[in-house]
C-alpha cells in the first residue's frame, strides 16, 4: 500500500513538472496577421494596413468592409466612399499593403475586414481613435491566456509539489535500504 502511494506521489511530481515547464506555443507569431502603423489613429489620420506574408492571391481585389460611427466617410487614398462596404484594395504579390485614411468626426473603434475577392481568406483588425475611451484590439491571433507576471503562483506551487514528490521518492529510497541493512 505504502508503495503505491508513494509511486502515485511521485507520478503526480512528475506530471506537475512537465506541465509546469515553459512551451514553444508563446513562439508562434500568425502570418496572417494584420499590422496597423500607427495602432492608435487619431481623427483625419492616416493607418496603414498590412501583411508580412503573402496571404491572398497575387494581385487579388481585397474587399474592405469598415463598422464603426461615421464609417461611410473612412475612405482609401484620397477617394471618398459612399459606403464602407464598397472600399477595395489590391494585394499587391498577396500582401496587403492599404493605407486609410479615417474623417475628422472619426471617434471609437473601427473594425476592418479584409476579404480576397478570388480566394476567400479573411482578416480582421480594429483601429480605436486617439481621445477614445476604449483601447485598440490587436489584428490577428486574439489574445487569450496569462502573461508571466500572472502565473508566477502557478510556478511556486509547481516546484513545491515537484519538490514535496522528491522528498517522498528520497525518503522511500533510504528507508528500503535501512530495511535492507537490518
Amino acid at each position: 500500500m505504502k508503495t503505491t502511494i508513494i509511486r502515485a506521489v511521485a507520478a503526480l511530481s512528475l506530471a506537475a513538472a512537465v506541465l509546469m515547464a515553459p512551451t514553444a506555443a508563446n513562439a508562434y507569431t500568425d502570418p496572417a496577421a494584420v499590422t496597423i502603423s500607427p495602432s492608435v489613429a487619431t481623427a483625419g489620420g492616416v493607418s496603414t494596413f498590412t501583411t508580412a506574408q503573402s496571404v491572398f492571391r497575387g494581385n487579388e481585389d481585397v474587399v474592405i468592409s469598415v463598422t464603426g460611427a461615421a464609417a461611410n466617410s473612412i475612405t482609401l487614398a484620397s477617394v471618398a466612399t459612399e459606403t464602407n462596404n464598397s472600399l477595395r484594395s489590391k494585394a499587391v504579390n498577396g500582401a496587403l499593403n492599404t493605407p486609410v485614411r479615417f474623417p475628422s468626426s472619426a471617434r471609437g473603434t473601427y473594425s476592418f475586414t479584409f476579404t480576397g475577392a478570388q480566394s476567400g481568406v479573411v482578416l480582421h483588425a480594429s483601429v480605436t481613435i486617439a481621445g477614445s475611451p476604449s483601447t485598440p484590439a490587436k489584428g490577428g491571433l486574439a489574445v487569450t491566456g496569462f502573461d508571466a507576471s500572472s502565473t508566477i503562483g502557478l510556478w511556486f506551487a509547481g516546484g513545491a509539489l515537484l519538490a514535496g514528490g522528491a522528498a517522498v521518492g528520497i525518503g522511500s529510497v533510504v528507508r528500503r535500504r535501512r530495511a535492507a541493512q537490518s
